[in-house]
């Protein structure tokens, strides 16, 4: 029997640089999961893990004198030890204990490790199927780099241990001639992607990158796994897949047959002793899963007859896909999203215990997330809608589970071939004078279950039978048309379908798109050929109207503003387009994924429709709008992105009278819909021009009780701001002197010492003489006295009886007193009291005296 291998490959058109969580100083560098163990590098330090994340020791790395990136991380179980290889001192590798990693067992000064930054692949090779401790070699495959540390590049096979031919870390083997693998002459770049055994260790495959003067391609090496190194070298064989230059999409998710792999060896590679060369095949995929712009990772397990792929992308997000036996792939579900932009390291690694759990790292993160999420599920049907195989609904316990926590009871989970069927389908017969309704429960487990069928608090039935998995009912074809509520209860769960059951032939609508819609929803058989409707024998879907739809007059979207918020939606949004009176809400359905969700409109004309958007996973869904029949029409895109930041806030404080500018810092402002300064929850409009601001309230209540935080609203989730602000008196004004600087006149005021460290934007002053006003503009401030300048007009003499300052929501006058030749001043303060948002009036607190 021919065993078939399906490997799954990311394409990549450019390079790619590239719930349980711990942090680490840096950047994770790589990182790497043993039976019992995760071990994580930076460029400082390695660091070993349990497998639920709690650090149980650390390792120094740095060299002080060359850069040392650890690039190849390697759990070598059986040894009871780990492989780590570094760059410093031109390379070296290392054996340490694998229950503790401070303590050294052996090290040497050997080039395997790749240079800084350059791609690698390296994993443990089973040549002898797991008999012996001592059937293994280490895999290494590297990109060329020019250096003067007489580094190779290609593919080698590295010994484990020191009792093997030619001893720990040697390329020698039993054969004279070392083994090798490397790029011909002609091949400008290599990025090694990925490599893997099968299962069982037959085999080792390599994913390769290769920009060549004939365009880029992906190939794929294989070599059979043997005890003699240049035997396993000889073995090579190869394909190539083509990529499409002008696809937009940088990523593709594929399924390939990796049985077609042929004796022939790709013309980019060439081997040492030598293979036989010859140009290889181009490899079709079985199945494109997915086009991304952004994966930068992907893992697979196969569970049964279901593939489940789980894809990292460079915006933060964790993914998961499920495909059938016929490779058809259900929707998108998020197991995971940063809040920020941070990539997905390229390999993910699944928990050797039971994979209940797969490894990400995000920049200085590592994550244990659960490759199954059943429990956000608290309904039958909503498990079943999530098309995950590794989730049912497990009747004892009345919860959506994994199988083997409900061992002992019937567990309803997603048949094989239903991605595409409803969990109940019906359809009406007629024989004779009497109509029966057929209902089918599309499950996979002989479960128990019991059927009503009413016609609002009546009985519908003649008679019925319940026999699993359908329910039918009997009734006379004389009380057509009937609204029928037909209830299916398993268990604790009843599942309620509304019917509208009308006489099939007798169907009579405005349109042909009409007239089927209202067929298939009865239950009856639309005959897409004569466009008529008749008694059912099969069930169908609306899908097959689709076809017959008109769009005259039919609702259009010319715009949509925003087009881009963050994934917690946006309060306050708008479209345009014509004949939008029909819509009655909004639908967004993003890429696969297995829900859509609606929003109502909250305001309208025959040209605008406004509407709050939803919260959303990152990347960008389609937007349509819906009207009464229940199609959506037109389409429009909104693209979610990161949350916004906020990093600090400038000023930190503000006058209690309010009306001070203060400048929010941080990333993906234009996302944010208000502010609020706590405790109070008044909304602030955040405001943009070139930065992003907003202008405090007089809240002099809390004036002097110490700092307060600040908040983003964003949809309807809230951002702490990284800096608080405080409520300090208004600023005092003293007195105020005058000189003359040729035409000028320089105006110096005295101020009391405050915290406020004011800028020009805060203040604004003029000079009066009688009922005449002068800008005077601001030179300078300090914490007890700011000048400004009255620009003079040539021939005009200016005099300065007072002057006006404004400080946010409030104006202070400081008037002049003449006593000799010396003049002092009197402070005036106005305050502007705003009624109702109506009236203003000035009211005067003091006289000049």
């Amino acid at each position: 029997m021919r065993t078939v291998y399906l490997g799954i490959l990311l394409l990549f058109q450019s390079a790619v640089s590239s719930l349980t969580e711990f942090s680490v100083n840096g950047e994770i560098r790589n990182f790497a999961v043993g039976n019992g163990k995760v071990f994580v590098v930076t460029d400082s330090q390695l660091l070993q893990m349990s497998l639920d994340l709690a650090e149980e020791k650390r390792k120094n790395i740095e060299n002080h004198t060359h850069q040392n990136q650890v690039n190849i991380l390697l759990p070598f179980d059986a040894n009871k030890t780990l492989i780590t290889c570094g760059t410093s001192d031109c390379g070296y590798c290392e054996l340490l204990d694998i229950n503790d990693i401070s303590r050294s067992l052996y090290r040497e000064k050997v080039t395997v490790s790749p240079s800084v930054n350059k791609s690698s692949v390296s994993f443990i090779v089973d040549f002898d199927e797991g008999n012996t401790e001592t059937g293994k070699y280490m895999l290494v495959a590297r990109e060329k780099v020019s250096d003067d540390c007489d580094s190779d590049e290609g593919v080698s096979l590295r010994n484990t241990l020191e009792s093997q031919t030619g001893g720990i870390f040697s390329k020698s083997g039993t054969e004279p001639n070392e083994a090798s693998i490397s790029p011909q002459s002609d091949v400008e770049q290599t990025e090694w992607i990925d490599g893997f055994q099968s299962s069982p260790p037959s085999h080792s495959y390599l994913l390769v990158n290769v920009k060549s003067g004939t365009g880029p391609a992906v190939v794929v090496l294989r070599m059979k796994n043997s005890r003699s190194k240049t035997e396993m070298t000889r073995s090579l064989q190869g394909i190539f897949t083509a990529q499409e230059p002008n696809d937009p999409q940088k990523t593709a998710l594929a399924i390939y047959d990796l049985s077609q792999i042929r004796d022939r060896v790709p013309s980019y590679f060439s081997c040492t002793p030598p293979c036989k060369a010859q140009k290889g095949d181009v490899l079709r995929p079985r199945a494109v899963v997915l086009k991304h712009s952004s994966m930068s990772s992907v893992a697979a397990e196969k569970k049964g007859s279901w593939i489940e792929l789980y894809i990292g992308t460079a915006n933060g997000q964790l993914m998961k896909i499920v495909l059938d036996k016929a490779l058809n792939s259900g929707c998108v579900t998020i197991l995971y999203k940063s809040d920020d932009d941070r990539m997905v390291f390229p390999r993910m690694h699944f928990d050797p215990v039971d994979h209940k759990y797969i490894y990400i790292a995000l920049r200085n993160q590592i994550r244990r997330v659960a490759v199954t999420q059943c429990r956000m599920y608290s309904t039958l049907r909503d498990c079943r809608a999530s098309q995950d195989p590794s989730c049912g609904w497990c009747l004892s316990t009345s919860k959506c589970s994994t199988k083997d926590e409900c061992s002992v009871s019937p567990w309803i989970s997603i048949p094989e071939d239903s991605f595409q069927k409803e969990l109940i389908s019906f359809q009406v017969t007629e024989v004779s004078t009497e109509v029966t309704l057929n209902l089918s429960l599309n499950v996979a487990e002989k479960i128990p279950l019991t059927c009503t069928f009413m016609d609002e608090d009546v009985n519908l039935c003649i008679s019925s039978s319940e026999v699993f998995p359908s329910c039918s009912c009997r009734f006379s074809n004389h009380q057509l048309p009937v609204n029928v509520t037909a209830i299916v209860t398993i268990g604790d769960q009843k599942i309620t379908e509304r019917l509208k059951l009308r006489s099939c032939p007798n169907i009579r609508e405005t349109s042909p798109y009409a007239k089927c819609v209202a067929c298939v929803s009865a239950g009856c058989h639309w005959s897409s050929s004569s466009n008529q409707c008749s008694w059912a024998h099969s069930s169908a879907s609306q899908d097959m109207c689709e076809g017959l739809y008109s769009e005259s007059n039919a609702p259009e979207i010319f715009s949509l503003e925003p087009n881009q918020v963050s994934f917690h939606g946006k309060k306050h949004a708008a479209l345009k387009g014509r004949n939008l009176e029909l819509v009655k809400k909004i639908r967004f359905q993003g890429i696969m994924e297995c829900t859509s969700k609606e929003t109502p409109v909250l305001e309208r004309s025959t040209d605008t429709l406004k509407f709050s958007i939803p919260s959303g996973n990152k990347g960008t869904v389609r937007v349509c709008v819906v009207t009464a029949d229940g199609h959506c029409h037109s389409n429009a895109k909104i693209t979610y992105g990161a949350q916004p930041t906020c990093t600090g806030l400038w000023p930190k404080n503000t006058w209690a009278s309010g009306k001070r500018k203060i400048t929010v810092l941080g990333n993906n402002l234009g996302f944010v819909d208000e502010v609020i300064v706590r405790p109070s929850h008044k909304p602030i409009t955040l405001n943009s021009n070139k930065t992003f601001w907003f202008h405090t309230y007089n809240q002099r209540e809390y004036m002097g009780s110490g700092t307060f935080s600040v908040s983003l609203i964003v949809g309807s989730s809230t951002v702490d701001c990284a800096d608080k602000l405080s409520y300090l008196p208004d600023p005092e004004f003293t007195s105020f002197s005058t000189s003359t600087v040729d035409n000028d006149v320089l105006v110096t005021i005295q101020k009391k010492y405050d915290d406020l460290t004011m800028s020009k934007e805060d203040v604004t002053v003029w000079g009066l003489q009688e009922e005449e006003q002068s800008e005077c503009v601001i030179d300078s401030i300090k914490s007890t006295a700011l000048t400004c300048r009255i620009v003079g007009k040539n021939g005009h003499e200016i005099r300065v009886d007072s002057i006006k300052i404004m400080v946010g929501n409030s104006i202070k006058f400081l008037g002049m007193i003449q006593h000799g030749i010396k003049y002092t001043c009197a402070p005036v303060a106005v305050t502007i009291v705003i009624l109702l948002g109506v009236h203003v009036g000035i009211f005067i607190r003091g006289v000049v005296s």
